[in-house]
């Protein structure tokens, strides 16, 4: 019998370039000089926040609560997830964000037999190293936020990879070590209610099935990436956004709307995402025009579960629900009603 299973080494870095890093890909002014290291203060958000606001999708009958995640936030703050925790309860299914995985028709043997071409998969081709592919700016970038964040043993390694896994590597240190996490602190949330209530969890990932994952990962590893943009991103987004976190925190914790619309009203493309989908390799394995596939696979669970189920919850990145061509404007197209959080506020004072 065979069985869909996930390799962990593509996965981990597909998931990570397409949807964390995405979500940072943006800049509302100025973005520092390549010398300017930013020295963070500790953030903190005090108190119990009222919480973040809801977006309400509904047919027939049936509703779906959207809630708008952000990141990154800081990693103790409080926020009342009462209302959440009640909208959970009595509901059938939560659905998980938006994203992207890889899988294959293995069984455990196969499994097995996959470990060794997950060897050396993270590295730059040729036993290159980030010095000898990156342009002389990027790279006197690179070392001032390797030496602020990736210290010690942390940086053992870090030299010899792919630009897009030493993006990782490096925004998840920074993200650590200022206090910060990234928004599983509210997924967690979520999902421990769910599992209170004995509510299903439903992941909306769209999975790349790969016939020969065993070849796959080692064409990927001579494969070349046009990924420096990539890097060159996340460390806009260590200097730049991590500095708004606290502004960031407070509007999400509150439902600030239009400050979090301010925010991130300029939006640009991402670097991570593009290395991956314009590359050769991708359009070897069919992996071509990702946004379009992560999001239509998100909006077939929302209308499955709006279908199904009398109310439901789902999660959805900011920046995915306050975007022009947004999924829930794809969701009001298909002919759902949706209903703003402010819309919300003024229908129910009306009454």
């Amino acid at each position: 019998m065979q069985t869909a299973s996930r390799f962990g080494s593509v996965t981990a870095f597909f998931v990570a370039t397409c949807t964390s890093l995405t979500a940072f890909a943006q800049t509302t002014s100025p973005l520092p000089s390549p010398n300017d290291a930013v020295n963070l203060a500790p953030v903190a958000v005090s108190g119990v926040l009222p919480g973040p606001a809801l977006w309400k999708v509904s047919k027939n009958g049936h509703v779906m609560w959207v809630l708008g995640i952000t990141s990154p936030l800081p990693e103790h703050m409080q926020w009342d997830s009462t209302k959440i925790d009640h909208l959970i309860a009595s509901s059938q299914q939560v659905l998980k964000p938006s994203g992207m995985g890889f899988g294959a028709k293995v069984g455990f043997w196969g499994q097995l037999f996959l470990i060794p071409s997950m060897i050396g998969l993270k590295k730059l081709p040729d036993g290159e190293t980030l010095q000898q592919v990156l342009s002389p700016g990027l790279y006197s970038r690179w070392l001032v936020q390797k030496n602020k964040y990736l210290g010690g043993l942390h940086s053992w390694g870090a030299d010899r990879l792919r630009p897009s896994f030493a993006a990782d590597k490096l925004y998840s240190a920074a993200l650590s070590q200022s206090g910060l996490a990234g928004s599983s602190v509210v997924e967690k949330a979520v999902y421990s209610a769910a599992e209170r209530n004995k509510v299903p969890v439903t992941s909306t990932f769209y999975t790349l099935m790969l016939n020969d994952p065993r070849r796959t990962a080692e064409e990927f590893k001579k494969a070349p990436l046009n990924d420096q943009q990539c890097l060159s991103d996340t460390i806009d987004a260590i200097d730049h956004h991590f500095s708004q976190a606290t502004e960031r925190a407070n509007a999400w914790a509150t439902g600030n709307l239009p400050a979090l619309s301010k925010i991130l009203s300029s939006k640009q493309q991402d670097g991570c995402l593009s290395a991956i989908g314009s590359s050769a390799f991708a359009k070897t394995i069919g992996l071509t025009d990702i946004s379009h596939r992560i999001q239509q696979a998100w909006i077939n669970a929302a209308e499955t579960a709006l279908g199904h189920n009398i109310q439901s919850v789902a999660l959805l990145p900011m920046s995915q629900i306050m975007a022009d061509d947004g999924y829930l404007k794809v969701l009001q197209r298909d002919g759902y009603a949706v209903q703003s959080p402010t819309s919300l506020t003024e229908a129910n004072a009306s009454r």
